[in-house]
């Protein structure tokens, strides 16, 4: 049975339309309801439509929802990179892109180091993971003609030994659609269905333009827009009626996974946002769960003391952390590997009860820091919870530090409402 805002997304016959979905709405099965409402009315060829996922779990889940509905297995589901790659091997036989190996993390890295050594006094302790954070952001500031000598390196070595990243495929695949050659893959997609919409970058808004199609189908949540440091931004989602004129957009407000007062919680750092779709939350369940804010002494209380008393609210709950640092520490103290993981690799996930540490791991506030990427990232682990949420905050604050910035808004929002609980009265 399909609620009002849901059917009229799957009975919508407008071109191009904006799917606005909130945390826990339910916007997969719509995706799927709406494939299997286009295939009975015989205007949409299986054959010529193409979904868009933004991992390969996802792309996974899809196909297994499809099959489940009796959907014809004639669409193309995959991730944005896959669909490029395979594009680019079957037209583009000049560059032979089946040839070409994807470049593993560890392996750039090595090279990275090697080509990077040179300059070892400039550069000195940074991290190349923040050095090449956000397209170099930082080592362009610390020295542009060092980040540009790198860059024409790195890209000719990676030629030279039949490498390519991701990001290259992207590249590539826009480039190769201003040539002739590339006319027959606008000629075979007439339709488009893409997932995670706010994950998108610009390249990939200039390619969905570039390809031309009949309809377009996008589907997101800007408030869950947290992959910045991949260079996403949640620009062409904020501005997708500005880029498409015609584009209809549909919300679903109504959240089917959590309770009503952890939906609450969760909205706390989102509503400091400026850049963001006001929407409505709507809480479907009528369940009641617990919300318990629990303030640390990192002098007092080790991770082990925590760790045994926060696993007797739930023996199944998730700790989520900003860091994979942070959750190695928790899983030095006997947490279990399935029950600690980071709110990136979270989204899309939920728990009946989750822990989210704001302790430690969060960026530290400077000018390079999006603060509000940062909210959100807050918000897509608070939104995980299905009953029960407990937020691990400090019990002393320190204003330059970002966690401690988080700690402040919940103390103000629990005081307001007299509701603050203190590590030792909770036990």
């Amino acid at each position: 049975m399909w609620s009002e805002e849901q059917t009229k997304v799957i009975k919508s016959t407008d071109p191009i339309i904006q799917v606005i979905a909130g945390a826990g709405s339910g916007k997969t099965a719509t995706m799927v309801g709406l494939l299997e409402e286009r295939e009975k009315s015989g205007k949409f060829h299986p054959e010529e439509t193409l979904v868009v996922t933004f991992t390969k779990k996802a792309t996974n889940e899809f196909k297994e929802r499809c099959q489940k509905k009796g959907i014809s297995h004639n669409y193309h589901i995959s991730t944005f990179h896959s669909f490029c790659y395979d594009s680019l091997k079957q037209y583009d036989t000049l560059n032979q892109w089946s040839k070409y190996k994807l470049l593993t993390e560890s392996k750039k890295w090595v090279i990275t180091k090697s080509l990077l050594y040179p300059y070892q006094n400039t550069i000195g302790g940074i991290p190349f993971s923040i050095l090449l954070k956000k397209d170099g952001h930082f080592l362009r500031n610390l020295s542009l003609e060092i980040y540009l000598q790198f860059n024409t390196n790195f890209q000719s070595w990676k030629k030279e030994n039949g490498y390519f990243e991701f990001d290259d495929l992207i590249q590539n695949f826009l480039f190769f659609l201003n040539k002739n050659e590339a006319s027959p893959i606008k000629k075979k997609w007439k339709s488009l269905i893409i997932d995670e919409f706010q994950d998108t970058d610009e390249i990939q808004l200039a390619i969905i333009k570039q390809m031309e199609f009949e309809n377009i189908t996008v589907v997101g949540d800007d408030w869950q827009a947290i992959y910045g440091f991949r260079g996403a931004t949640p620009k062409p989602f904020l501005e997708f009626c500005q880029h498409f004129p015609n584009a209809v957009p549909y919300k679903l407000s109504t959240n089917y996974r959590s309770v009503s007062s952890i939906i609450q919680k969760s909205l706390l750092p989102i509503r400091k946002n400026k850049e963001k779709i006001p929407k409505d939350t709507i809480s479907y369940r009528k369940d009641k769960g617990f919300f318990r804010l629990i303030r640390i002494d990192q002098k007092e209380n080790t991770l082990d003391t925590i760790w045994k008393k926060i696993q007797c609210a739930d023996p199944r709950l998730m700790i989520l952390t900003r860091s994979n640092f942070r959750k190695s520490e928790w899983i030095q103290v006997g947490v279990s590997r399935e029950q600690v993981m980071t709110i990136h690799s979270a989204k899309g996930l939920e728990f009946q009860t989750v822990v989210v540490d704001v302790c430690q791991g969060w960026s530290e506030l400077h000018d390079s820091i999006d603060l509000e990427e940062e909210r959100r990232i807050l918000y897509v682990a608070l939104s995980r919870a299905k009953d029960n949420l407990i937020v691990l905050i400090n019990d002393s604050s320190d204003p330059k530090s970002l966690c401690d910035l988080f700690s402040e808004d919940f103390s103000l929002w629990n005081r307001f409402r007299n509701r603050t609980l203190r590590w030792t009265r909770l036990w």
